[in-house]
């Protein structure tokens, strides 16, 4: 061993000893700097460990008392600085160490204010086994980076939970280094910021200890390992971007006892995060479970009420800010709500769809995600992008009568004839749909239909029973082996009712969206099976089974 390796060693052995006699105390105490590339002091920069955030000082430096729960020290990204890439991976977060003192952050300045960018949102990417890996390569990671080089500006990516597909004592935890390995800047063409889903979890029974001092936090742990921290923040442009935790478990051992919710440490991180951002900056918030979905009064117990409450109240913090939008995944299916304080909610359809069965989500969306253009504070376009399919298609026209399904099942709409339903993935409540029969205009702005919950067709419901009829009928999901048939009938928030004049007549469909865009569909989808029906001019693949489902 080398002279100067010895001195390392001792050196290192150390610094707990030298830190102790300055007063400081690393198993407590986290100091350190942010830097630019040149070496020039970062001021006025948010530096958290998820439970206390604090600013840097005019030479760059930060301290703080760190909480005992802590795994991560992290930078909330400035708006003026590139995002660092370790390994193809957002990289602005150091783990904790009883032993280490100081963490130094370094980031490059970009050469000017960038004002102007897009952000996709993946919802649930769900991969269970290698199968469904590879699919997410090859279809969902590949669209993605073929889409970004057509847009304008750069492009980030944030998931929005469910990576894996953990559930009781089917552990897929294996698969996140392979996933991570998939999302990495050079295959995505942007860098992936995450979310932790209710399915990300791992759900072996263990003991809590000083390091795992609640079943929240032990629960984080596999997740973070190759992740990172689950409730961080960072900053592009006039933008503020929030991702959180909001999947509350009562106990280590049951995968499907979860809620939604967050902890009163996680609102108070939330509420110092926010106090350091200027209220002419948008936010949004990133989460897995819907909040538009839930009530105080469906919460069964004391403290699943008020960690709901919780949620409510963080949303009620973003609503001082000049705009706020909330993103969630979770549902598989695509739609818009407004909260009772005015801060919309986007759910993002699935990028694997029912599950990697097939090629739709079980509202009838295209597998995909959502991609928001972002201009100084305001989105003022989105789209959502079908894996495969033009970023123009963006609605399927069913016959009222129609026949869907397969070996399995068959589903006959109970519409009539003259009737048509059209299902306009990314619906708004800012866009029109309007209908042309043999050119002229015979509907100006149709109104969705109200979504209903039945498993079988009827004269007013208006779920998607052309998705249903594949992934039912023709797959044999939530017909066959005990699967959840709700799983693959979902309600469908954007289906349009529209009588005809002329049944025979010639119809074009014209979906106008909040920023003037037209997306016009004319082919309406009859009596063939779903079996039959092409996507994009081309057969459904064969999809493989695994023995695992």
């Amino acid at each position: 061993m080398t002279r100067n390796r010895i001195f390392s060693i001792v050196a290192a052995l150390m610094l707990p000893v030298l830190a102790l006699a300055q007063g400081i105390d690393p198993k407590s105490d986290v100091q350190g700097k942010v830097l630019d590339s040149k070496g020039e002091p970062l001021a006025g920069v948010v530096v958290s460990d998820s439970y206390t955030s604090v600013v840097t000082d005019a030479q760059g430096h930060y301290s703080f008392k760190r909480n005992p729960a802590a795994a991560y020290v992290w930078v909330s990204i400035p708006a003026e600085c590139k995002v660092p890439l370790r390994q193809g991976h957002p990289c602005f977060y150091i783990k904790l160490d009883d032993k280490r003192t100081s963490y130094d952050f370094e980031f490059e300045r970009l050469p000017k204010p960038e004002k102007e960018f897009n952000i996709f949102f993946i919802g649930d990417p769900q991969s269970q086994n290698t199968h469904h890996v590879d699919r997410m390569r090859t279809e969902g990671i590949a669209d993605m980076k073929a889409y970004s080089k057509k847009q304008k500006g750069s492009c980030y990516a944030i998931t929005l939970g469910d990576i894996g597909y953990t559930e009781g004592g089917r552990n897929t935890n294996y698969l996140f280094p392979m996933i991570r390995e998939e999302m990495a800047a050079s295959k995505t063409g942007m860098p992936v910021f995450q979310t932790v889903g209710n399915h990300d979890f791992e759900f072996a029974k263990g003991d809590l200890d000083e390091f795992n001092p609640t079943v929240s936090v032990r629960r984080d742990r596999m997740f973070e390992a190759v992740f990172g921290p689950i409730d961080y923040s960072w900053n592009r442009g006039d933008l503020h971007i929030v991702s959180i935790n909001d999947v509350m478990f009562d106990n280590l051992d049951k995968a499907n006892k979860y809620y939604c919710g967050i902890t009163d440490e996680q609102l108070e991180w939330l509420r110092g995060d926010l106090a350091l951002v200027p209220k002419d900056k948008m936010v949004i918030l990133c989460l897995h479970i819907p909040i538009s979905t839930k009530s105080i009064a469906g919460m069964k117990t004391e403290q699943t009420k008020h960690q709901l409450q919780n949620l409510f109240d963080a949303t009620d913090l973003m609503a001082q800010f000049k705009n706020a939008r909330v993103f969630s995944g979770h549902t598989h299916t695509n739609f818009k709500r407004t909260l009772a304080n005015g801060v919309n909610e986007f759910t993002v359809g699935a990028m694997s769809g029912c599950w990697w069965w097939s090629r739709n989500c079980a509202d009838g969306s295209p597998n995909g995600y959502l991609v928001c253009h972002v201009k100084g504070a305001d989105i003022p376009d989105h789209i959502y992008k079908g894996l495969g399919f033009s970023d123009k298609f963006q609605s399927r026209i069913y016959r009222g009568d129609a026949v869907y399904g397969g070996k399995y099942e068959e589903f006959r709409l109970q519409h009539g004839h003259d009737v048509l339903l059209i299902n306009v993935f990314n619906y708004d409540k800012t866009w029109k749909v309007q209908v042309y029969e043999n050119g002229k205009l015979m509907a100006d702005d149709l109104k969705p239909m109200k979504a209903t919950g039945e498993f079988e067709p009827t004269s007013d419901g208006g779920k998607d029973w052309w998705a249903i009829g594949y992934n039912v009928g023709v797959v044999g999901r939530g017909h066959i082996n005990g699967s959840t048939r709700n799983n693959y009938c979902e309600k469908c928030y954007h289906m349009f009712r529209y009588k005809m004049t002329d049944p025979d007549a010639k119809v074009k469909v014209v979906v106008i969206d909040d920023a003037g865009r037209k997306f016009v569909q004319t082919r309406i989808l009859e009596s063939a099976s779903v079996e039959q029906a092409p996507y994009s001019d081309a057969e459904p693949p064969a999809y493989k089974t695994s023995q695992i489902w």
